[in-house]
């Protein structure tokens, strides 16, 4: 870690934050049932505001046009081989509707949504039934195979978890509108799963599935607030979601009450650099409409200005007691002394769920900032995943159903989760200069590329430009720990590299498209154009000349960056 980051301030901001405000603005929220678009959500968007201009923060309250997708009705019944009907069952967002009658056909059971399991059975035209949460992946290899409905059992006893379906992240672009979901989709409970498995195991069932989902335009709020920095144009960019399922208190009335206080504090601190505090609509049902249309809308200053991207998301869970995280690895080192120091928390190591494990961002939680640039954080107290207590990502077994309430919130969590997020803005924004350590994403692209070719065989080029940046990288960051922070000039100098390399090194590892578009919310994994090198071995003919093609132009991209990334360097060292 950097010598001259400003580890000491934070401490005195900790015992600034106050559990009465949070408490005021979790009442505040408390019974709005903001699903996007709604009165509910408009009001709780005018709260923000409001509250923010109490402070003394620049707030805007923008509006914009998104695409989102809100789940109505869902029934299933069984009519052979006796007749009964499914009234536990809910539907999902940008699944189909299905006409008034429903559709009628055969039910096959799979034990698990995968493309071998498909191709081994004939499902055409079948209502097929699995068990899971319903998310992009199964429901696109599914659409592919023509089934004409899928049922998913919940992976929670007595709970339905309410679910988004389409992969594209954000309003659809032209080029998406083949990408839109078209298939009806239900979630049941696991006691009417059983019965279900139990009837298909004796022999053929026949069901009838109806779904109601109103998919269309609606006019959303978005509200900002900006606090600028005294000696920079650049800022920290802090984000929750303004909507939620149902009232959604720890998802996530309790995330935007940290940004409130977070806001409060920091109003009075004057920092160095700016934060801009982001509540995203749309990102329940409109998969991140607001983070990417704010992504879409300030790209040049995100791009020029911004320099990480926070994201809060399930604070304060009743009976959590350590932090869950993901970063990106210049910013790593630093947010795990950051955890260690601002609270008595453990951190958790390993956790897999839904939303990834303790590693690198996944492709969820409103990420919609990687083409820009933005180096990304997201942490957080959480429960065991995968137990009755934690449900299926440690989000508490209420997460996205009726139940999540104000009972669930335990404030002295939400306030140990604030200290954290105090110590990475105070860090951040107060620091002569800023945490990135860019020699560790060099180590990251490097352990990267030896994932996917372990044995060394391709990628000589991209391997010969990372072994430029890297040499340079470490000296760069010799001098940054030298630099005077009495000499402004130097001060700017450094932080316009730490920016520029950023804005080279973060699309680079994290996109395999156009840094100006989104990628898809499915499964990730680093230098995701990389990775058709994995499945080489399986490819022959032109398949295997178009991989191949493929792979070339992505390894390029890659080796140019990391050139520009060194020669940039280079002019920072003269």
């Amino acid at each position: 870690m950097f010598e001259h980051v400003d580890r000491e301030i934070e401490a005195t901001l900790h015992e600034t934050i106050d559990p009465d405000e949070l408490d005021r603005h979790l009442d505040a929220f408390v019974g709005l049932e903001r699903v996007s678009g709604t009165a509910d959500e408009w009001e709780a968007s005018e709260y923000i505001i409001e509250t923010l201009t109490e402070y003394g923060v620049d707030a805007t309250l923008h509006e914009f046009e998104a695409f989102v997708s809100v789940p109505e009705d869902a029934s299933l019944t069984v009519t052979t081989p006796k007749h009964r009907a499914v009234t536990e069952a809910i539907t999902t967002s940008f699944g189909a509707s299905t006409p008034p009658s429903g559709i009628h056909a055969e039910v096959v059971h799979l034990d698990d949504v995968t493309t071998d399991s498909i191709t081994a059975m004939d499902l055409d035209g079948r209502i097929v039934f699995t068990r899971g949460l319903p998310t992009p992946e199964p429901v696109r290899l599914l659409e592919e195979a023509n089934v004409a409905a899928v049922v998913f059992e919940s992976v929670t006893p007595d709970q339905l978890h309410e679910m988004i379906v389409t992969p594209i992240w954000g309003t659809p672009g032209l080029g998406d509108i083949g990408t839109i979901p078209d298939l009806p989709v239900v979630e049941i409970t696991q006691e009417d799963g059983a019965w279900l498995r139990e009837h298909l195991a004796d022999g053929p069932v026949k069901a009838t599935v109806t779904t109601q989902v109103t998919t269309e335009s609606r006019t959303l709020p978005c509200p900002v607030g900006r606090i600028d920095g005294r000696e920079s144009d650049r800022f920290f960019l802090v984000g929750n979601h303004v909507d939620s399922w149902y009232e959604g208190v720890t998802d996530n009335a309790t995330a935007m009450a940290a940004t409130l206080e977070l806001a409060r504090i920091f109003a009075d601190v004057q920092p160095r650099r700016g934060l801009v505090f982001g509540f995203w609509p749309g990102h329940s049902t409109g998969r991140y409409a607001g983070s990417a249309w704010y992504a879409d809308e300030h790209w040049t200053d995100l791009r020029e200005n911004g320099v990480a991207y926070l994201h809060l998301d399930l604070n304060g869970l009743i009976g959590a007691d350590s932090f869950w995280y993901q970063h990106m690895v210049e910013l790593g080192d630093e947010h795990v002394d950051a955890m260690d120091a601002a609270s008595e928390f453990k951190r958790r190591e390993d956790d897999e769920s839904f939303l990834g494990s303790s590693d690198r961002p996944a492709r969820n939680s409103d990420q919609s900032f990687w083409g820009t640039g933005l180096s990304s954080l997201l942490s957080g107290a959480r429960l065991d995943p995968g137990t009755d207590e934690g449900g299926p990502i440690g989000g508490g077994w209420w997460w996205h159903t009726p139940e999540d309430t104000r009972d669930k919130v335990d404030v002295d969590v939400l306030v140990e989760e604030t200290k954290l997020y105090v110590s990475l803005a105070s860090r951040i924004c107060c620091s002569p200069i800023l945490p990135h350590d860019f020699a560790a994403t060099a180590v990251d692209v490097r352990a990267a590329l030896d994932d996917i070719d372990p044995d060394g065989e391709r990628f000589d080029d991209a391997r010969a430009h990372l072994d430029d940046f890297q040499t340079a990288v470490i000296e760069a960051n010799a001098a940054i720990d030298a630099v005077d922070i009495d000499d402004s000039a130097a001060l700017t100098a450094v932080e316009d590299l730490q920016i520029d390399l950023g804005n080279l090194l973060v699309p680079g590892l994290y996109t395999a498209g156009s840094e100006y578009h989104q990628e898809p919310a499915l499964p990730y994994a680093p230098l995701p154009g990389l990775r058709v090198a994995e499945d080489l071995s399986q490819l022959s003919g032109r398949e295997r000349l178009f991989a191949e093609a493929s792979l070339r132009r992505e390894e390029n991209r890659l080796s140019d960056r990391l050139r520009s990334a060194t020669e940039r360097i280079e002019r920072f060292l003269d």
